[in-house]
């Protein structure tokens, strides 16, 4: 009954909105008479601050909030004046019709600050507030907003969906100014989805829409677009390693740049950056990669800024300098994982989700009054059909939710951190017992793969055959640091096993790995040895880990402290893959059958590269 409630509300404050905003006070006079005579912000706002009306005072918050964001660069003042904005349109009754312009500012702080779930929220509250406006340029622009958000959290067919969704809405814009704007968020849109996902369909749609932005640009005369046509093309060129073409483009752009617009300038700094590494001109690439950071911290955009460590570190590396290399690393994917979690990723999701609902409730009101008959009977079976499909939607919730509390299990349980303590602790030893700098900067180079190959897989929901083999490798040559003399290892594959198609779950084999080392070698008076073999076995893919340690023939609790975390973890992977792909991988346990140390047999399903890009 309490859903039928709230549906009845929607559709009251549907009609009540929709008819307060035809009232003729929810207009501010004097800001769209100034706004047409082509006033600066600061001059409105002086005029309309002195207005009484609740709908200027409102527009005047918004204001304040714009002039924080685009000439002071203050976010934390502009969100607290849209904020206010927001309050005082409610009160004006006019529905949320007004306040699109606040929503999409809104937006503007949340995404600077690279808060997505926040940024979507007003995106999507953007889209709806064009939606109900009919205002086809701004839904094409919320469209954008709300794609490049699906990038940046990693859901690339959604963020694509929504680039559609916009390119769509092109041809319905007139005004040049609006269709120029739309024209350059489509080429950087596609642009953005082609460098995560390598689509060749999205690298010429970016082109094609980059080129019509450069000649309506130069039609209009607005020479400042100009540097963004230059920028992105030299992004086009660069993927097609075209390095002294890409970078005339750019500095072609550059001489139209707006001077004062840091995130242009941080944009043209850090694409110079990375031509100069490719062009293996490291000195003239750290100059501009500082350049880069500067202007991204200036701004406090996180997402340049994670973008300019990534590049002070490759070059430090370049030129041999691993330390500032491993401390740049840190600190990119320090602030890249506060802002890309798992819990940000389904927020954004299910922001959508909610929009997509409130979209369906809303078409009610354009029901024709003359058939409140039939609308009534249709809203009593629609309502029943509702609360079956919501009693069955709470139960796929809730088994969503078991699999996403198992998965977050995984997530924090996968590598012992002891490892990380005790790897660091063997490498200063190391580091200290010899001069042996080459040697030093390839085991740190091995650990930091492992590092990040272990945060990555929170991500990576497959890797190949031949990406857990030389995950494995350097892992076990990191353990080897530790105790140089208490094992040996091979890591191999059958011929026929294609190692670099082949997909397995990440991070599957390490935990019994870790094992056999920690458990299954200690206190043992001869050389341990580690066999890991893959094959194909029909349409499965058959894993061997094989040691000669102590085995499982201990006591009942050191037994469960060798096999409880690594049975547990593998235990809920299969879980998961079988229900996702409806197979029957599994796993078994057992002591080898010459006495002497354990086997771990896995049978996973084959899956290749081409079945889950579909």
């Amino acid at each position: 009954m309490k859903a039928i409630y709230v549906k009845a509300f929607v559709l009251a404050l549907v009609l009540i909105t929709s008819t307060a905003y035809s009232q003729s006070d929810c207009k501010c006079n004097v800001y769209d008479n100034l706004s047409a005579a082509g006033k600066s912000k600061l001059e409105i706002l002086t005029q309309v601050i002195k207005e009484k009306s609740k709908i200027c005072q409102a527009k005047a918050a918004e204001l304040n909030g714009e002039i924080y964001i685009f000439e002071k660069d203050n976010l934390d003042s502009a969100e607290i004046y849209l904020i206010k904005a927001e309050e005082l349109y409610k009160k004006t009754g006019c529905g949320v019709g007004v306040t699109w312009n606040t929503y999409k500012q809104r937006f503007q702080v949340y995404w600077s600050k690279s808060d997505f779930p926040n940024a979507q929220e007003y995106a999507l509250k953007f889209l709806q507030s064009a939606e109900l406006e009919k205002n086809t340029y701004e839904q094409a622009l919320a469209n954008t907003m709300i794609a490049i958000v699906f990038y940046n959290t990693n859901q690339l067919d959604k963020g694509l969906s929504f680039t559609d969704k916009a390119a769509e809405l092109l041809p319905a814009i007139t005004d040049e100014k609006k269709k120029q704007k739309i024209l350059y968020f489509l080429s950087v849109r596609y642009m953005s989805h082609y460098l995560k996902a390598k689509s060749i369909s999205s690298i010429e749609k970016s082109l094609k829409y980059n080129l019509q932005h450069l000649s309506l640009s130069k039609q209009i005369k607005d020479t400042a677009q100009f540097a963004r046509s230059y920028f992105n093309l030299s992004g086009t060129e660069e993927e097609s390693k075209n390095w002294t073409k890409a970078m005339l483009y750019l500095d072609s752009g550059y001489l139209f740049i707006d001077r004062a617009d840091s995130i242009d300038l941080f944009d043209y700094h850090g694409n110079k950056a990375s031509l100069y590494i490719e062009l293996k001109k490291y000195k003239e690439a750290g100059r501009y990669a500082d350049s880069a950071l500067f202007f991204a911290q200036k701004v406090n955009h996180k997402i340049g800024i994670t973008q300019s460590y990534d590049l002070i570190s490759k070059i430090a590396q370049m030129e041999g300098d691993y330390k500032r290399a491993f401390e740049y690393s840190n600190l990119e994917r320090g602030i890249k994982d506060s802002i890309s979690n798992v819990d940000k990723i389904e927020a954004v999701a299910e922001l959508e989700k909610k929009y997509n609902q409130a979209k369906n409730e809303n078409t009610i009101k354009d029901l024709d009054k003359k058939k409140q008959l039939y609308f009534f009977l249709a809203i009593a079976g629609l309502l029943a059909a509702l609360a079956i499909a919501f009693f069955l939607r709470q139960q796929q919730l809730k088994h969503k939710k078991n699999i996403l509390e198992t998965e977050q299990r995984l997530n924090r349980a996968r590598m012992n951190p002891h490892f990380f303590f005790n790897a660091l602790a063997a490498l200063q030893k190391f580091a200290l017992k010899g001069n042996d700098g080459q040697a030093m900067a390839s085991n740190l180079s091995k650990f930091s793969n492992i590092m990040r190959e272990t945060l990555e897989s929170t991500y990576k929901e497959y890797v190949t055959i031949e990406q857990e083999m030389e995950f494995l490798n350097e892992y076990l040559e990191v353990q080897k640091i530790r105790f140089p003399l208490a094992f040996t290892y091979s890591v191999t594959a059958d011929k026929q096993v294609e190692v670099d198609d082949a997909l397995i779950p990440a991070m599957i084999l390490q935990p019994f790995v870790e094992n056999s080392i920690e458990h299954g070698f200690a206190g043992i008076d001869y050389p341990g040895n580690i066999n890991i073999h893959f094959a194909n076995d029909k349409k499965e893919v058959r894993i061997e880990i094989k040691d000669n340690g102590k085995g499982l023939t201990t006591s009942v609790e050191e037994n469960n402290e060798h096999i409880s975390r690594a049975s547990q973890i593998i235990k809920d992977r299969i879980y998961l893959l079988n229900i996702k792909l409806k197979t029957k991988a599994g796993f078994s346990i057992d002591n080898d059958e010459t006495g002497k140390g354990v086997v771990v047999k896995i049978h996973l399903p084959l899956l290749y590269k081409s079945q889950t890009e579909r």
